[in-house]
């Protein structure tokens, strides 16, 4: 099927930065065949038209950190310290609440969530990942998967030795597929052993995929390592020699200049969870120190649990604004800035820029269109600006992934709204009646 997408402004993302006011993408067998403005292929035939003007047309975001099933628990424990949270919230309800069921429902009103809001990629860490897997491939997202190994029983295994085993299951049923990406997903460095993290890392190594941890999110994770190891956590994981190119690492918070240093000698890289930070209280990454030192900084959500929405433009304000309050300079973290965090650098990040991030000839066509037929985006002098500071999620129009439209004049094309609205009323049921 050869598709047509017309619009206001291209935003490439591309190394030049390039925009295309006027623009036009052709798409051929799920890829990008053409770029070009308008009047210059009037002719050209084509299958289907998408033309939601007036709009933007971009690559798709990408959530670098996330944990998709826990908007079972959106709004459930709110305002809680985030080891008060975890201890006497979360993981209880997790271990009484969440089973196959549970994950099943909450991925799919996650992805619904996704699309609707404009992510086409995300990186998830959570339990009974193959279900979710199974939910994202039927769907057609992109989507970095791993089971959450930690040290104490889980709603999926019992022990970390039985996580293992269905970590490694699952790597080998998805390792060369073309929607599921598996990942290697240690929990933190307070909640995984040196024998955990070591095997974990020999497992990613084997297989050559991403590794995927909490590292430096709280004061308190810093005062837990200090006290066991005589460290902090990112001298500690660099101590035991896990930091690499394929080390990802979501939040990064309490990182000094060394530490910092640390990251970018072994080109680690980092996913940036701003709300959540906020939310919980943890603080505020020194994400700007990062990229002067081109370190690869992507953006990402959290949980809904702590966070609470998937939204990503939602994101990419709140990361802009906090930034530049903390530094008190109004120039760091530009709306250009942010929207490559949420788009090419998230790209990198994964280790998939090669294929999208960015629209480029022959990259997959993980593309979105943002509608600007609303009040709060009129009028339009700077495209960036208008995604960033006054745009939000609900305005995001058409997505396609690999070339399929999984959303168009922003109507779902996969699901009935109804039957994801009766089914999340269930997750609430569960939570509740497993108090």
């Amino acid at each position: 099927m050869k598709i047509l997408i017309k619009a206001n402004y291209i935003l490439t993302m591309n190394e030049k930065d390039e925009v295309i006011e006027d623009g036009a993408v052709i798409i051929e067998n799920g890829k990008i065949s053409k770029i070009s403005k308008i009047s210059d292929i009037e002719n050209e035939n084509v299958d289907y038209i998408i033309d939601d003007r007036p709009n933007i047309l971009l690559p798709g975001f990408i959530n670098t950190h996330t944990h998709i099933a826990m908007v079972g628990f959106r709004g459930f424990a709110d305002d809680k310290d985030l080891m008060d949270w975890l201890n006497n919230y979360i993981w209880p309800a997790e271990n009484r609440a969440v089973d196959r069921e549970f994950i099943r429902i909450a991925s799919l009103l996650a992805i619904c969530e996704m699309i609707r809001t404009g992510t086409t990629t995300y990186n998830d860490m959570y339990f009974f990942e193959e279900i979710t897997a199974e939910i994202s491939r039927e769907i057609g997202i992109r989507a970095f998967l791993g089971e959450g190994l930690i040290d104490f029983p889980t709603p999926s295994f019992k022990n970390p030795e039985e996580g293992l085993k269905i970590v490694k299951s699952f790597i080998e049923n998805y390792l060369n597929d073309e929607y599921i990406h598996p990942t290697l997903c240690l929990h933190a460095p307070y909640s995984c052993s040196k024998d955990l993290i070591l095997r974990g890392y020999e497992i990613a190594k084997k297989y050559n995929i991403p590794i995927h941890m909490h590292v430096a999110e709280t004061k308190s994770e810093i005062e837990i390592i200090k006290n066991k190891y005589g460290l902090t956590p990112v001298r500690y994981l660099n101590s035991i020699g896990v930091l690499n190119h394929k080390f990802i690492s979501a939040h990064s918070v309490y990182l000094d200049d060394e530490e910092i240093e640390i990251y970018k000698n072994h080109n680690v890289s980092v996913a940036h969870n701003p709300q959540s930070n906020m939310k919980l209280s943890s603080g505020i990454a020194p994400i700007v120190k990062m990229l002067r030192k081109n370190i690869n900084v992507g953006l990402a959500t959290d949980g809904t649990a702590s966070n609470n929405n998937l939204d990503m433009i939602d994101e990419m304000r709140s990361c802009s604004l906090i930034h530049k309050v903390h530094l008190f300079d109004p120039k760091v973290v530009s709306a250009k800035e942010v929207l490559k965090m949420a788009t090419i650098y998230g790209a990198k990040v994964l280790g998939i820029d090669n294929l999208v991030g960015s629209i480029e000839i022959n990259k997959k066509a993980d593309l979105i269109t943002i509608s600007l037929n609303s009040f709060h985006l009129m009028p339009i002098y700077d495209p960036y600006s208008a995604i960033v500071y006054s745009a939000n999620g609900l305005d995001v129009s058409s997505v396609l992934i690999n070339g399929r439209i999984l959303m168009e004049k922003k109507e779902l094309t996969f699901i009935d709204f109804e039957e994801v609205k009766y089914n999340a009323q269930k997750l609430k049921e569960k939570v509740i009646g497993s108090l």
